[in-house]
């Protein structure tokens, strides 16, 4: 394989030199924007990196790599000391213009696909998969069965396959099932409790409990309240590790103790700190953290990550009716191994819920 690397004044110039010289079949691997600065200040000047491929069978070796010059006509205030930065949004505006002025063929061979493969992918893309991941989608099926067309079908299949799901909520043979729904705030950690305790206690009649953590939210006490009075079932409050160690205590024959926890500011560490001490008296305790799929991507990273130090063992994926894409929820399950247990739909108690499966993901994907 023959690599060049190309430096011009700007993007389209940069492109239509690698196809003069690497031909139309040549690859783009790399882009990046440079920015020539004088010491002692001064703006200097901006150029483009493009750094491509091309098979080449005349030359023996693996690997050729040419860096090229400026051109006589780059701008004369390069000076003697030069900076090179990387520029993020320059190469996001490069993406975005190489898509746009590259062929469908070629667009489709940057990517790793067959050219038949790209409206698949663009609509991957639009549904909120990264486009990294849309693309490693096709390059696993084009890997796995060569011969075979990928269509949407198999496409589904795959995305819907690198999920991981729990069921539902597994009682204990002996002692309590205790259960902490955790989340951020406006997540719907409370509703979702209350659907739960709902299921287990007015559908499978069994003995449940509920507990709430949250001391912070004005009113949080008296919803749960509520909701325990409609279905019969205790409400708890438990402000530190030995007010809940009193509770776990007192209800050793419940079936289920369902913990709902308050919601702080994302950034408040100490909250994280107080809440696994809280549950160090119950070794044996599973959460589920609490995120509505209005939530950014982002948001949902920073969740997992903010509740590493107590634990995550399942996702319960909240406010389907509200949301518009769920591509991004894909972009999670790739990343981490965090089993799916529940999706909710609606505030309805308790039909609004169901056990996250396969085919629930591809249809709130694919429609």
């Amino acid at each position: 394989m023959r690599i060049k690397k190309i430096l011009a004044n700007s993007y389209p110039e940069a492109l239509t030199r690698v196809k003069e010289e690497l031909g139309e079949d040549a690859l783009v691997l790399k882009t990046r924007s440079i920015k020539f600065g004088q010491e002692g200040g001064g703006q200097g000047a901006s150029m483009v990196e493009i750094t491509a491929a091309m098979e080449d069978a005349s030359h023996s070796a693996n690997v050729l790599t040419v860096a090229e010059e400026p051109e006589a006509n780059a701008p004369a205030s390069l000076g003697g000391g030069q900076t090179f930065l990387s520029s993020e949004t320059g190469d996001r505006e490069l993406r975005s213009l190489i898509y746009t002025l590259l062929s469908q063929t070629d667009r489709a061979k940057s990517m790793g696909l067959h050219s038949e493969q790209l409206h698949t992918y663009q609509h991957l893309v639009e549904r909120g998969i990264e486009e990294r991941l849309a693309a490693g989608v096709f390059e696993m099926l084009n890997r796995q069965s060569p011969e075979t067309a990928v269509d949407m079908n198999r496409v589904a299949k795959h995305v819907g396959d690198a999920f991981r799901f729990a069921g539902p909520i597994q009682l204990d043979t002996i002692g309590p099932k205790i259960v902490a729904l955790l989340g951020p705030t406006g997540s719907g950690k409370t509703t979702t409790t209350a659907k739960l305790a709902a299921r287990f206690a007015l559908l499978e009649r069994k003995k449940v409990v509920l507990v709430s953590l949250d001391t912070f939210r004005l009113g949080a006490l008296e919803q749960l309240q509520i909701y325990g009075d409609l279905m019969r079932v205790p409400v708890e409050m438990a402000t530190d590790r030995n007010e809940f160690l009193q509770i776990l205590n007192r209800h050793q024959d419940a079936d289920l103790i369902l913990i709902d926890t308050m919601g702080r500011n994302p950034r408040d560490e100490q909250y994280v700190s107080e809440l696994k001490q809280i549950f160090s008296a119950a070794p044996n305790l599973e959460t589920h953290l609490v995120q509505s799929a209005t939530a950014q991507e982002s948001v949902f990273e920073h969740s997992l990550k903010q509740f590493q130090p107590v634990g995550v063992d399942r996702i319960v994926l909240t406010k389907i009716d509200e949301g518009m894409q769920f591509g991004h929820v894909y972009n999670i399950a790739a990343r981490h191994s965090v089993p799916f247990s529940y999706f909710t739909n609606g505030q309805r108690v308790p039909e609004d819920i169901e056990v996250a499966a396969r085919d629930g993901v591809i249809r709130l994907i694919f429609g």
